[in-house]
Order: structure tokens, then C-alpha cells, then sequence
């Protein structure tokens, strides 16, 4: 009954559906705001004040409604030529999606039109802004701007960004299956490699498959070469002025930095900035001056030569042209800094990021030096060192960030305010900080369904309850090692309205403080998978329906967790997600040999074997199956295993199924010290989810030294990968799939011309003993089975 008004198709007469404007009180303001700016968006064909006004309006609207939101915070994404807007793209933006969506109306009954519209009026100009904003970041790099400075939107541009494309998807594919952050995702990681976040551009090392398709060979050497080169940076950054970008537990737990201070650092920082800016100034108006003076001599307006980036070029060969002998006729110091950095980049002084490195260092060692001077007597370090409970608080805020000071909440209160009170903390609003960030991310929000369980020796434990609202910040990895890779690390303990239902512009006042919500949510990676954030977080990353109706732009995203042999970060957890899908990976498609569908399962028709029937405990056309890996004619017992799970949505029943199975492994089998699990989620690229969850040991390192080049056992078979005679003997994110990044030339070679068999041994391998039968007993034991 939400879709009775209709709009006729003049050439066929055929009527369209689409869903009435909300009525709620909360929308009312901003849809009125935004639906006037599209009438007269229509009614003329230019963009005057008053219609500007109007624009402005709609964003102070933003977040009084799901829908609304989404449609206020499109309008700064819209292209500024009205007459590119349609009718049904103003309709479009100020409406509640409809349960099916535009991409699966039939073209016999006018679909075509809508898409159409769709495609032409919102769609590409949605496409054409993202790669402005990226020309952007290049324009500020070509500029000299810091690299903190380079990426164009803050913290609550990029949440707008993501509730417009949510809208706009969730328009494409209908409410019905939901909208989807695809293109927000894709563009993001390229983003943040282009920006200069990620120590190397991923396709620039040395790939190769193999030739039967099975395995992918990057370039371990390459890669490592890569990251040397790289570790330095954060070093040189902080000597210039920059904030550190490394706190908390572990080396990604930095996505959202620290906001208290000691005075001391705060004026650093603060007062810091703006005395780099007035030294800059300073070295600007004196490399004028020599300007002024090769003017008169040349008779050439090289000051309009320095300003202007297209004749840069021009007084870098001007000047590579003069001696020396001729500089010092002029009165000039051929050796003066600032003469020499003139004569190469061509360019006047307007920033403290056009300073080459050396003098980045003198100017802010000045500033410092200026900073210490004149410090009031609190603003001054103790030169004891000495510290007090203030001391210790920042330290702690810095060490564990998202958690409460000593893990006392009412301490932590009363130090927090105690300290900004008497100024022996200083609190820089969340806003600022953001822009001084590296590691940008943007925001994730979901409800979990099941408990989040731990095991150890005593039993199990509850690490998250049932119900809460979880958050996940997106980001690239910094060492990527697979096509747009990124990861997905827990919102932390802090307040953020982001990742609530309440959508807000901007910050709030607990979001600028950064007031700790929920500290239990810093969880560690070890030992814990959890299953429902991998498959929440592919979820909202793949398109929700077949290729053939993905939007331009729109890929496809694999979600895992690397166990704890896979993992090098114990203290956060974080998800791994990289561009990728089922019928990419063919140790994925192995035949099963036992399978249980639902009688509505589309894909049980495909099955080789014969098929079990699933009630509808699990959720509507469900397929659960067992799938044994192993190299041909091995022995039945010595095979790797899988349970692969189809669904064309995320149903809670298997969720809670997986969450259960975990718990059942893990009591049956030795608890978390003797099995681990790789647990994946991927599109099919038809419009249905796969889920990959498989045990696995863990593995033991029998040598000292890298692990990637000394031998593994599996102690739960006692075979080592000598024996087995493997190269690599580990199962992760990327080697599950047959993605390997390679150091040694044997494993290479072994690869390279044994993909698949090489692969297959890997995966019997990591074969844990009863695994199949506890799970095959699971099954029963559920009464999902059809009776």
C-alpha cells in the first residue's frame, strides 16, 4: 500500500510504481526542504542563490530520518547542472526505496526508462564526483600539501558519502534486499593508495598465476623490498611536525588516534601548527625577494613564472640555465636553501609541505625552540619525569585507547574531568584529530544477532552478548597483498553516533570528547573468530544481486579472518577483505560429498551427489555441504575439510547454526590451543552468499626464523610438511583461496607447475582428526533435517 502513486510513461502509457514520500513528523522539515529544491530544479534550467540556499538547507536536515538522510546528504553529490536531474531522480532522492528495485523491473513493462533515468542522473554523476575527489587528492599532491592534508573529506563527508550510495543502491536492487557500500569500498582503498597511505601500489609487484587457474604467485621479495623502503616514514613525519601515527595495542589500532594531551604536547601541536605556518610565511617573503632580484636582472616576470604551475617548468630551466658566477653578481647565495629549492621545483614557497625534508626539520626544530621559550609554567615538561595520576591517564589513553582508565569507569570519569578543569589535560576535539589521521577509514554498523564466544581450558566464555550495536571501521591495508585489500577493525569502545540508528551531521559533543561507550568492544584477533562480523561486513560490501545487474563500478568484496597461524596481530581484532568472489577460487568449487538443501534451495539441482533435505530452521533455500580436499587417489582419511554454506541472504538461523558448530568443535576437539578456523564469505556472483567454514589445527613451528621459509607439523596428525612435501603448509585469507605470497623459489616453482595438487595437499594437510564427524553429528543433533 506504499506504492500507490504512479507516474505514466508517455511512449508506452505504461505505468511506473514508486513509493510515496515519508510522512513521518521527524522527515517532514527536510523532505519539504528537499523536495522544493527539486521542483525548481525542474521548473529552471540554472542554479541561482535562492537555490543554493535551499541545497544548504537540506544539509542542515540530514539525519532526522533514515530516508531523509540519505536523500539531504545526496545533494552535495549531485551534479551542479541542474537540467542532468530528472524528474524521477528528484522523486528518487526524496522517497523511500521500493521493495523491488529499479534494475529488476522488466524492461517489457518500461524498466528501461527508470534505469535509464537512473543511470544518467544519479548513478554517473555519483561515479564522475568520486573521481574528482581522487584528481583532488592528486592536485594537492602535485601541490605539495601534507599527506594529511591531501584527502579531501572529513570524517562526516565520508559518513554522508556512504548513506547517499547506501540510498542509491538500496534504490537499485530495492528494499527488499538492501543497498550495498560496493563502489564506497573499491573507491577507498584506490583512494588510500593513490594518497600514499599503503607502503606500495599492489599492482606494481611481480604476479603470476599458474596455469591450470588454481593458484596466484605474488612476490614476496618484491613486497618486503617495498616495505623497507617505507619504514622510515612515520619517523620523518613526527620530525616534522607531524602527529604519531602509532598507539594502542598493536600496529592498526590507530584508526582513531589519541585526544588527550599533556599541555605540553597540546601546544606542540596546536600553537606548533600555526608557528610552522608564520615561519613558512617568513621563507616565502624572503625567496620573493630573491625572486624580485632575478626579475631585474633577467627582465622577466619570474615571480608570475613561480606562481603559476604550468610555467614551474620554465624557471626550473631558466634557472638551471645561470651559473653560479652570475648568481653571486646578483648579490645571491648560489647555496642558499631557499635559491636551491627554487631552482628545483620552480615553485614559490606557500606551505611548509613545499619544504624539502631537511628544511621541514630546521623550521620546526625553530618552532619548538620558540615553543619552549616562552611555555607558561604548566604548559612546561617536568624535567624529572616524573608523573602523576593526570600523566599516567594519558599515557593509558595512548596505550589502550577505548578503554577505561586502570579499567575503573568512575576513575576514569573523575580524572578525565578533574584533569580538564585544572588544564593538566588537554582534550583536542575528535574533528581535529581526524584531520591529522593517516589511517582513514569509514564506518560499518550492524546488530549482532548470536553471542560472540571465547574458549579456554575452564569452558567457554562470552566475549559480546546478543543484541548489542557493533560498528566496524573499513580501511586499506597498509602491506597489501591481494587486489583492494583492506581491513575491517572493531569501532572501539567510543561514543560515535555513526554507527547507530540516529543518523547526526557532524560531531557530537560525547564524539568530539571521545567518551568511552563501550569498552568490552576491543577484543583481541587470537582465538575468537567471529563469524557473524564476517558475514555482516560482506553483507554491506557486495552488490545483492546476479553480475548482470551490478551498477558500473561495483565489485565484489571477499570477507575473512585469518586464523591465529595466519595472523600477525594478536591484540586487535580485524577482518580481512579483499576484491574477490566464489567462481573466482576453484579449491572452493571442489565437488562435495555430502549435501543437505532446502526444498526451495535453487542450487541443489548442481549437486553430484544425492541431496538431504534441510527444514526451513536454517532459513528459505539454504544448502549446507560437507566437502572433503585432498590430492588425488590419497586416502579417504587423509583429506582436508569444508563446510560450504549457500543462502541468498544472511538468515539468522545460520548464523547461530555456525556460531554453535564453533562451540561444539571447540569442546569436542581440544579447545582453541589444539584447533583454530578459517571462516570466509563471498558472493557467488548470482545473487547468493557462500560462507566457507572450515577447521583447521594449529600448526607448530618445528625451526627458528621467518615463518614463511621453516617447516610446520600438524600435531594433531603428526605430519610435518617435509614429509607431506609442501613448501607451505599454512591456511589463511589468502592461501585458502590459493593466493600465496611467496619468498621461497621452491614454493614458487611448486606452485607454478602443480597449482592445484599443490593446493589440495595443503588443504589435507591442515586436516584435524573427527572433524567430520562432530560436525556431521551437529547437523542431526539441530533437527534441521527434514523428517
Amino acid at each position: 500500500e506504499n506504492c500507490k502513486p504512479r507516474v505514466v510513461v508517455p511512449a508506452e502509457g505504461v505505468g511506473l510504481r514508486i513509493c510515496r514520500l515519508l510522512e513521518a513528523d521527524e522527515a517532514r522539515v527536510g523532505s519539504k526542504s528537499i523536495a522544493s529544491f527539486a521542483k525548481r530544479t525542474h521548473e529552471t534550467s540554472y542554479l541561482g542563490p535562492k537555490d543554493e540556499e535551499v541545497r544548504e538547507q537540506g544539509h542542515r536536515f540530514q539525519g532526522l530520518h533514515t530516508s531523509s538522510n540519505a536523500a539531504a546528504a545526496s545533494l552535495a553529490f549531485l551534479p551542479t547542472n541542474s537540467t542532468s536531474i530528472s524528474m524521477l531522480a528528484q522523486l528518487w532522492l526524496t522517497s523511500t526505496p521500493p521493495p523491488v528495485g529499479i534494475s529488476d523491473l522488466p524492461t517489457e513493462s518500461g524498466g528501461a526508462l527508470p534505469r535509464a533515468h537512473f543511470q544518467a542522473a544519479l548513478w554517473s554523476p555519483l561515479r564522475d564526483r568520486l573521481d574528482q575527489l581522487t584528481d583532488e587528492i592528486r592536485r594537492r599532491q602535485r601541490a605539495k600539501y601534507r599527506i594529511h592534508h591531501c584527502f579531501p573529506l572529513q570524517g562526516h563527508q565520508i559518513v554522508e558519502l556512504k548513506h547517499h550510495i547506501m540510498h542509491l543502491t538500496e534504490l537499485w536492487y530495492g528494499s527488499a534486499r538492501g543497498g550495498n557500500l560496493s563502489i564506497l569500498y573499491s573507491w577507498f582503498v584506490e583512494a588510500m593508495e593513490v594518497l600514499g597511505v599503503t607502503a606500495y601500489e599492489y599492482n606494481k609487484l611481480p604476479i603470476q598465476p599458474s596455469p591450470d587457474g588454481w593458484a596466484v604467485v605474488v612476490d614476496g621479495a618484491a613486497r618486503k623490498k617495498a616495505l623497507i623502503s617505507r619504514s622510515g616514514s612515520d619517523k620523518s613525519y613526527v620530525a616534522t611536525g607531524g602527529v604519531a601515527q602509532k598507539q594502542g595495542r598493536s600496529a592498526i589500532d590507530n584508526t582513531v588516534l589519541r585526544n588527550v594531551f599533556f599541555p605540553w604536547e597540546a601546544r606542540d601541536l596546536l600553537v606548533g601548527r600555526l608557528l610552522r605556518k608564520y615561519l613558512s610565511r617568513l621563507l616565502s617573503l624572503r625567496q620573493r625577494c630573491i625572486l624580485r632580484r632575478l626579475a631585474q636582472h633577467f627582465q622577466l616576470d619570474v615571480l608570475r613564472l613561480a606562481q603559476d604551475s604550468r610555467t614551474h617548468n620554465t624557471l626550473r630551466s631558466v634557472l638551471a640555465a645561470t651559473p653560479k658566477e652570475e648568481f653571486e653578481a646578483m648579490g645571491l647565495d648560489p647555496e642558499d636553501p631557499l635559491l636551491q629549492l627554487l631552482r628545483r621545483s620552480g615553485a614559490e614557497v606557500a606551505g611548509f609541505g613545499q619544504l624539502d625534508e631537511t628544511m621541514q626539520r630546521n623550521v620546526w626544530e625553530a618552532a619548538k625552540t620558540l615553543l619552549r621559550e616562552t611555555a607558561p609554567s604548566l604548559a612546561k615538561e617536568p624535567e624529572d619525569g616524573n608523573l602523576d595520576v593526570f600523566g599516567r591517564f594519558i599515557n593509558w589513553s595512548r596505550d589502550y585507547p577505548g578503554e577505561f582508565f586502570e579499567h575503573d569507569k568512575a576513575q576514569h570519569v573523575t580524572v578525565f574531568i578533574a584533569g580538564m578543569f585544572s588544564r593538566r589535560i588537554v582534550v583536542v576535539k575528535r574533528s581535529h584529530m581526524e584531520r591529522m589521521t593517516l589511517a582513514r577509514y569509514f564506518p560499518l554498523s550492524w546488530k549482532r544477532q548470536q553471542p560472540l564466544w571465547g574458549s579456554a581450558s575452564t569452558g567457554k566464555f562470552q566475549v559480546r552478548p546478543g543484541g548489542v550495536k557493533e560498528g566496524s571501521h573499513v580501511r586499506a591495508n597498509e602491506c597489501p597483498y591481494a587486489a583492494l585489500h583492506g581491513m575491517s577493525l572493531s569501532a572501539g569502545g567510543f561514543a560515535d553516533q555513526r554507527i547507530s540508528d540516529r543518523k547526526t551531521v557532524g560531531y557530537t559533543l560525547l564524539m568530539e570528547l571521545q567518551w568511552i561507550r563501550d569498552p568490552q568492544a576491543n577484543i583481541e584477533n587470537w582465538y575468537i573468530t567471529d563469524i557473524e562480523k564476517i558475514i555482516q561486513e560482506a553483507w554491506q560490501l557486495n552488490p545483492h544481486g546476479p553480475v548482470a545487474h551490478a551498477l558500473p563500478g561495483e565489485v565484489f568484496v571477499s570477507v575473512g579472518q585469518n586464523p591465529k597461524v595466519g595472523s600477525s596481530i594478536r591484540q586487535t581484532q580485524h577482518t580481512q577483505l579483499a576484491e574477490g568472489h566464489w567462481n573466482k577460487y576453484p579449491i572452493l568449487k571442489v565437488e562435495a560429498a555430502r549435501v543437505f538443501a532446502a526444498k526451495d534451495s535453487p542450487f541443489a539441482s548442481a549437486a553430484g551427489v544425492k541431496v538431504e533435505l534441510l527444514n526451513d530452521v536454517l532459513g528459505p533455500q539454504t544448502m549446507l555441504e560437507i566437502v572433503d580436499i585432498c590430492p588425488e587417489a590419497s586416502d579417504p582419511d587423509n583429506t582436508g575439510l569444508m563446510l560450504r554454506c549457500r543462502c541468498p541472504d544472511i538468515p539468522p538461523g545460520l548464523v547461530r547454526f555456525l556460531t554453535q558448530l564453533r562451540l561444539r568443535l571447540l569442546e569436542r576437539l581440544g579447545g582453541p590451543e589444539a584447533i583454530d578456523f578459517l571462516v570466509l564469505c563471498m558472493s557467488d556472483q548470482e545473487g547468493s552468499f557462500v560462507v566457507i567454514f572450515a577447521p583447521t589445527p594449529q600448526l607448530m613451528q618445528l625451526q627458528e626464523g621467518h615463518a614463511d621459509l621453516v617447516p610446520w607439523a600438524n600435531p594433531l596428525t603428526g605430519e610435518s610438511s617435509e614429509v607431506a612435501g609442501i613448501e607451505e603448509s599454512r591456511l589463511d585469507f589468502g592461501k585458502g583461496v590459493g593466493h600465496f605470497l611467496v619468498l621461497k623459489d621452491e614454493l614458487r616453482t611448486q606452485l607454478l607447475d602443480k597449482g592445484e595438487d599443490t593446493l589440495r595437499r595443503i588443504w589435507a594437510f591442515n586436516r584435524v582428526p573427527g572433524a567430520r564427524q562432530v560436525i556431521e553429528e551437529f547437523i542431526v543433533q539441530q533437527n534441521i533435517l527434514e523428517t
